[in-house]
This record gives structure tokens, C-alpha cells and sequence, in this order.
């Protein structure tokens, strides 16, 4: 059977080199102290830059904004501008804050405004996944002290507390729905001028930590991944993010840092309406999937076949449980839209491939591409039968729970497979209570990670979603800038450290 496709891009076409990346008038040509550094993103600013949204990131990886508390090497909470955290009682989390801080319109920083930064996140119109369904409050009990309360107990709090979504902003930032960290943040960096095509930055002076190497700095959204590259080669961008694997060649081997992260791509299916609300019909899309030309081909090697939800870069998740998928039912012609979206460049080339391998097996198949801002309300909203995502399974708190519960569970607020099942529920709501208070910290992180294999196996059973591929961070660093972080979170990337040489 021919492959039908019918794939609809964006209509907002990437700016050219000369439009988009042209450096005229902000910076110095001088390098070292005086900047000169300009950091070309995959993601475009969706919500105003709101901490609230995707958005977060940008401000993360900016150097802009800043969490209470930090993650180090083994996901495990630090501090940032909370200096120390206890749990004070089963669902309530005390924390002590610094006392040098200052945000960027220069009010101080302290227990009141982080208070009603968490309590903003927590009321938004649409609340970050991370604590979506926590009932997570905060109150200040004293000048730099704070209360954080959730409606059950969550032994993961503090992680949760380290996600951008929940940056913490001055007062002035929060108006109505509105949310503004212009001018606004704690970071060494501070957004001079936003406009639609990106940030000019510079440093903040007041900062409390180490002050920032470089006077400033200039972020362009280049979503579409030829142009980032190009730019990088030209000289018209000195970092670059996501750099595709097909054009790694291009690339010479001193401008790419290659990083292990938590990031899987997976096809999500939706098991609430269409054909796919079969489980026996889901099973034979597994069954009809060879990943073996997507990771070979189409990653360059740059990838590793799927074993599950989480990949090599947490070596702990190599112990996979078994699971079972129901036999496969026959496809006769079921009409399957599969759709994905164009800033990661090597998922609409894996999607084609998906594609035919679905119409072989006896599904008629259709696909759509859109910019990722444009195209995820409707996988939200469940208006495709198949999905494929780019996910990082430890990004929003650098604990598998927050996924597995955000992605999987049936009151979950990134559902994208719609899935509902009392089994995975239970199981997910299981590795919440695997520690308890009184387990040293070695058995505690044993117990939650042997409940999130649990987990795991429970999600996979369902065949609600299929591993395709386990991704490597591959970021562009031009020669002479120095110190670009490799987060394998992708949560930083520019730091108070970044200049130029």
C-alpha cells in the first residue's frame, strides 16, 4: 500500500541569516569580559516568558531566573536561594532562605515574595505540570523563612522546588494572569530587551553569587534547526541549541559537546478515542515498529535503541521489569493521524519512517508537522491518534515520579496518551510512599527507584506509549566560547561562567 501523508508545516517561515542573527548595534566586537556571545535557541517564546509555561526554560538556560533550591549530579536537592529544607511534618517542608539577595528591580528578596511566587505558580490559569495536583502552598513564618505545604505528603518536594517552573520573581513580576520576569529575576543575567525574535541581556551587577564574566549577551529563537546550524558555521552564533544529528557532519568535532541525558523519544497513543482506544489495536502498532532504522539512520548513532521510559543516562533504570502486551488485533485500513513537530529536525524524519512501517502493517496512515507551540494544545486535547514526542523524563524535577505521574496518571496535566487505568495509577501513587522519613538515604532512593521500575513496567503493559529512541544531548560551542554548560536536565546552559575567550 502507497504511504499517504499529508504533512502541514508552519506558516511563520524562519528568518533568514541577515534578519534574524544580525548582530549590528549590541554588542562590542570585542571578546572576553566586554560579551560579544550570541546563543541561538530551539525554543521560541510562547507565553510572554512566563515561568509558568515552557518559557521557564528559556529563562533557565538564559542564566536569567532562579529556583530555591538546585539539583546535583544524582538528582539530589542543593541549595540556591533556600540555604537548608526539612521536612517539618508528613505533608510540610520548612526552609531557610539567603539573606543577600536582591531581585533585579533592586526589592529584596525574602520569605513573603517567595511565598507568593509558589502560591502564583500554584493558582495559574494553567499550572505547571510539576506540581499540578500537589496542592502545593507556601507561606513565610519569619523575614527569610517559609513554609511549604501539599495537600498529601511528597517525599519529592524538594526536587520539585528546583523546576524553572517555579522560578521565584519580585511582587512587581505577578499582575492579574499576567507574569513578567523582565527586570524581575535573581540570576546574573537580567533581560535588557525582549522583542519577537529574542532577548538582549546583561549582567546583573547585585547579583549574590559569582558575578557574571561577560557585561552581556544576545539569545535569538531559531526554531528551525538548518538555520541554527548555519549560523554557528558562519560565526553568526557562538551556541547553539540541539544541534541535529544529520548535520553533525557539517559540524566540526571541537564545536559539538555530547552529553548523555533523561531524554526518550517515544510515540504516545491515544487509548480515549479513535482506533487506538483498542488496546489490541495499540499492540499492533508496537508490534509493527522497528526502531533499529531511527536510531541507526536517522540519530547517527547518537542515540540508543529503547529498553523503556528512561534510558542509560540513569544507570539505575537498567533493571527494566518484564511486561506483557495483549496479542496484537489485524489493522484493516483503520485510518491513524500520527503527528509530531518540526524544532527537533530528526522527529519529522523519524515520523515518515513510523509511518511507513504503520501502513505496512494495515493502517492508513496520515501525518502532520507543526512548530511545537502551535501543535501542542491539540495533542493535549487528544486530536491525533499517535503522537511522537521528544520527552526528558527528569526535567521538571529531576525525579521520575513527576513524569510518570504528570504523563501517565488519569488526573495528570501533561496526559498526552489521555491514558486512564486503575493498575498504573495505583502503581505510580506507589512510588510516592516507597521511602519513608525513617530510611537512611541510601534505601530510601532504592525503594523509589525499584517503585518507579514498577511503575514502569505497569505504563508499558498498557501500550500507551512506545519507545523509539534514547537521545544524547549534542550542543554547538564555537571556538572561543567557553564554559557552556552540557546539562544532562537541559535546564542550563549559559551561566555566570559562559564567556568568551
Amino acid at each position: 500500500m502507497p504511504l499517504s501523508r499529508r504533512t502541514l508545516i508552519s506558516t511563520a517561515a524562519p528568518l533568514g541569516l541577515g534578519g534574524l542573527l544580525a548582530t549590528t548595534g549590541c554588542f562590542s566586537s570585542d571578546s572576553g569580559e566586554t560579551g560579544g556571545l550570541v546563543f541561538a535557541t530551539a525554543l521560541t517564546s510562547a507565553a510572554g516568558l512566563s515561568p509558568h509555561s515552557e518559557d521557564a526554560f528559556l529563562l533557565a538556560r538564559w542564566a536569567v531566573a532562579e529556583t530555591l533550591l538546585g539539583l546535583d549530579d544524582n538528582g539530589l536537592p542543593v541549595p540556591k536561594l533556600a540555604l537548608d529544607w526539612t521536612q517539618a511534618e508528613d505533608a510540610a517542608w520548612d526552609l531557610t532562605l539567603r539573606e543577600d539577595v536582591l531581585f533585579q528591580d533592586g526589592t529584596a528578596f525574602d520569605a513573603a515574595a517567595a511565598a507568593a511566587a509558589l502560591n502564583a505558580a500554584a493558582g495559574a490559569a494553567s499550572v505547571p505540570r510539576v506540581i499540578d495536583g500537589v496542592g502545593l502552598a507556601a507561606a513565610a513564618t519569619g523575614d527569610h523563612t517559609l513554609r511549604v505545604t501539599t495537600a498529601a505528603p511528597d517525599p519529592v518536594l524538594p526536587q520539585r522546588l528546583s523546576s524553572p517552573y517555579l522560578a521565584i520573581l519580585a511582587p512587581d513580576a505577578y499582575t492579574g494572569e499576567t507574569v513578567d520576569p523582565v527586570g524581575h529575576a535573581t540570576g546574573p543575567y537580567t533581560i535588557a530587551e525582549s522583542t519577537p525574535t529574542g532577548v538582549t541581556l546583561e549582567r546583573n551587577d547585585d547579583y549574590w553569587g559569582e558575578p557574571a564574566a561577560m557585561t552581556g549577551y544576545r539569545s535569538d529563537y531559531v526554531p528551525d534547526a538548518a538555520t541554527r546550524v548555519a549560523a554557528l558555521r558562519s560565526g553568526e552564533a557562538h551556541v547553539i541549541e540541539a544541534v541535529p544529528y544529520a548535520q553533525i557532519a557539517n559540524l566540526d568535532a571541537a564545536q559539538l559537546q555530547d552529553a548523555p541525558t533523561g531524554r526518550t523519544v517515544s510515540l504516545y497513543l491515544n487509548t480515549a478515542t479513535g482506533p487506538l482506544a483498542d488496546i489490541a489495536l495499540r499492540s499492533a502498532v508496537a508490534a509493527a515498529i522497528d526502531t533499529a532504522p531511527i536510531v541507526d539512520d536517522i540519530y547517527e548513532g547518537r542515540a540508543d535503541a529503547p529498553e523503556g521510559l528512561f534510558g542509560p543516562a540513569l544507570a539505575w533504570a537498567a533493571a527494566h521489569r518484564d511486561y506483557t502486551l495483549p496479542e496484537p488485533g489485524t489493522p484493516e485500513g483503520e485510518p491513524l493521524l500520527i503527528a509530531t513537530y518540526s524544532n527537533r529536525a530528526e522527529l519529522p524524519e523519524a515520523l515518515t519512517v513510523l509511518a511507513a512501517q504503520l501502513e505496512a502493517a494495515g493502517f492508513a496512515v496520515e501525518t502532520e508537522v507543526r512548530e511545537y507551540n502551535d501543535i501542542e494544545p491539540d495533542m493535549l486535547a487528544g486530536d491525533f491518534d499517535a503522537f511522537l514526542m521528544s520527552r526528558s523524563v527528569v526535567q521538571d524535577s529531576g525525579d521520575a515520579y513527576t513524569y510518570l505521574h504528570s504523563d501517565f496518571t488519569s488526573d495528570g496535566g501533561f496526559n498526552a496518551s489521555l491514558l486512564k487505568d486503575t493498575t498504573v495509577d495505583e502503581a505510580i501513587a506507589a512510588v510516592a510512599t516507597a521511602a519513608t522519613p525513617d530510611m537512611d538515604p541510601d534505601t530510601a532512593a532504592a525503594a523509589r527507584q525499584n517503585a518507579v521500575l514498577d511503575a514502569e513496567a505497569a505504563v508499558l503493559a498498557t501500550a500507551a506509549v512506545i519507545p523509539i529512541a534514547h537521545e544524547r544531548l549534542v550542543t554547538g560551542v564555537a571556538n572561543g566560547a567557553a564554559n557552556v554548560t552540557s546539562d544532562p536536565r537541559e535546564r542550563e546552559i549559559i551561566t555566570a561562567a559562559t564567556h568568551m575567550e
